[in-house]
């Protein structure tokens, strides 16, 4: 199960959601959280044991979710990392993208709390080794609108 979140995203209000729907979840979710892709590498960096997951906003300042993700890919200790790109974006092309760079998925940022926790609590129920199946099966279902890879 996957017990280490780590979020990259500017909007503190999205920032907090998240954090209350995994504590909804469970208690003992490890939960990480970053403002800016240049905080997100400056963390990943210093971590001890890096997170199981990573959700990356695009639209951040100082260095934005594309070239965080970039950085993470070229990294040897954090490239096995899964990144999911998270953003208010409905764009195929922005999902296509992210799949390209290195990304496990792309998921538009859920319009209501409730597909939010959803959605996190299929992700930290599944076996790290079963995620992309998980993710699939997300996508198969269209409850959510995401891109697999």
């Amino acid at each position: 199960m996957i017990r280490k979140f780590f979020l990259a995203d500017d909007d503190q209000d999205d920032t907090e959601l998240f954090e209350e729907a995994l504590r909804n979840i469970d208690t003992h979710i490890e939960f990480y959280r970053a403002t800016n892709g240049k905080e997100l590498i400056t963390q990943l960096s210093a971590a001890r044991i890096p997170p199981e997951i990573i959700f990356l906003d695009i639209n951040m300042p100082e260095l934005d979710g594309w070239e965080s993700l970039k950085t993470i890919k070229r990294d040897d200790r954090l490239k096995a990392i899964p990144v999911v790109m998270y953003s208010t974006s409905a764009a195929k092309i922005d999902g296509n993208k992210a799949i390209k760079a290195g990304a496990v998925c792309y998921l538009e940022k859920p319009h209501s709390f409730i597909k939010l926790q959803d959605f996190l609590e299929k992700i930290s129920g599944s076996p790290k080794d079963k995620l992309v199946a998980t993710l699939k099966s997300i996508e198969a279902t269209r409850s959510h609108n995401i891109i697999v890879a």
